[in-house]
């Protein structure tokens, strides 16, 4: 039996305020750093989890929700062992919450609950992983900031959570705690989801999207909202797709990338700030294989095992994109305040992230992670809240070995 030391937060009721301290934790018995073979990370805000060959996941970072699975509301400077996950096969995570699909199709989820939960007076957040009603053979799963969606048997797309704008593609506006079928889309072999919006690719390489499309998030340039799913413009021979919290992007057949919807943090990578067109090349990309979305930022994985990121810095650290060349900075305005909010750095253009050899890179708020192709993972960025996973907390600039 090991153990592992936590950070825990204790509210005190009625006695004064919350308390920050050490604790150990019985982590199990889990193979150790010499038997580890990692075949998917995911990222939530503040935490990452690593998907197992045998289908065990370990989780590090942020766990105040429970998002990390080990039964306590503590976060974790090191990976530890989400409790009861022995089998699966894909992983996903989005701010406080972190899913797996299992073996058998089910999907279990923990950490915070989705708003349409809490509302139906379900926990606020659940620190072991819980199977999820009305998941069914799940081959694909999404998570978004207040839906979700998946890729179901032969390759209908079905989705759960809040309905508005038309999110959930079923024609409606209404929520739904189970999953509900999306119209007309029957043979999708991915979806990604954002904010009130969702996107499919198809097995033929077209992208639909609906729901929330103020900013083009659904890639047809009307800005008007969709309930049911409408091709996105000029986008042929897909073969991957991501979406952050206002923007989508594709990878397509011939190496290049195209995003669409939101730029104000140039998520889009195009260089510059328009919204609510179609969607535009990323600049000078070549070779991308693979796309991976945060909430206003976006990563290409290349065929050489290395990387570009562009959109939102977090700070003047420039922890994310040490690489880009020319930040911008977007200053926010207060309205009738005196002062400014600080101004925000970002890349418009895709900067060079300090990985090779890479075979995915997923992003945090203020963290990222890559897995490389001789199996080590990799994180840089903030540690405020372990995310870098290597024991400490001292931010760091270039990628640092996860300790196992």
């Amino acid at each position: 039996m090991r153990w592992a030391w936590a950070m825990v937060t204790a509210a005190l009721t009625g006695c004064g305020p919350a308390w920050w301290g050490r604790v150990p934790v019985e982590v199990g018995d889990e193979p150790g750093p010499a038997e580890l073979v990692v075949e998917e990370l995911a990222a939530g805000s503040f935490h990452t989890c690593a998907r197992l060959r045998g289908g065990q996941v370990r989780c590090w970072g942020a766990g105040a929700s429970g998002q990390l699975g080990d039964g306590a509301a503590a976060w974790r400077e090191r990976p530890v062992a989400a409790m009861g996950i022995d089998d699966a096969v894909q992983i996903a995570a989005e701010g406080d919450r972190t899913c797996a699909v299992r073996g058998d199709g089910s999907v279990w989820c923990w950490g915070r609950s989705p708003a349409v939960e809490i509302e139906a007076d379900a926990p606020i957040g659940r620190a072991t992983p819980q199977p999820v009603a009305g998941w069914q053979d799940v081959r694909q799963l999404a998570l978004g900031f207040d839906h979700d969606c998946a890729v179901v048997g032969s390759g209908r797309v079905m989705c759960r959570g809040e309905g508005s704008h038309g999110a959930l593609g079923d024609g409606g506006l209404l929520s739904s705690t189970v999953p509900l079928a999306v119209v007309r889309l029957e043979s999708a072999a991915e979806v990604a989801v954002g904010h009130g919006f969702s996107c499919a690719r198809t097995s033929a390489g077209e992208v639909l999207c609906w729901g929330w499309n103020e900013y083009g998030q659904c890639g047809d340039g009307s800005g008007r909202d969709h309930l049911t799913p409408r091709p996105v413009e000029g986008v042929a021979g897909a073969r991957g797709l991501t979406a952050g919290f206002d923007h989508a992007c594709a990878s397509l057949s011939d190496g290049t990338a195209v995003c669409w919807g939101g730029n104000t943090f140039g998520q889009r990578g195009d260089g510059g700030e328009t919204t609510v067109g179609p969607p535009a090349p990323v600049l000078g990309l070549g070779g991308a294989e693979r796309l991976s979305a945060g909430q206003y930022r976006t990563t290409a994985l290349l065929a050489d095992g290395t990387a570009r990121g562009w959109g939102r810095e977090w700070g003047s650290e420039r922890l994310l994109w040490p690489g880009c060349d020319e930040p911008r900075e977007y200053v926010v305005e207060v309205a009738e305040s005196p002062r400014r909010a600080p101004p925000e750095p970002y890349c418009a253009a895709p900067a060079t992230l300090p990985v090779a050899d890479a075979n995915q890179v997923v992003l945090g708020q203020l963290h990222a992670c890559a897995l490389t192709d001789d199996g080590q993972v990799l994180c840089w960025g903030s540690n405020t809240f372990g995310g870098v996973g290597e024991g400490g907390d001292d931010d760091r600039l270039q990628p640092t070995p996860v300790a196992w």
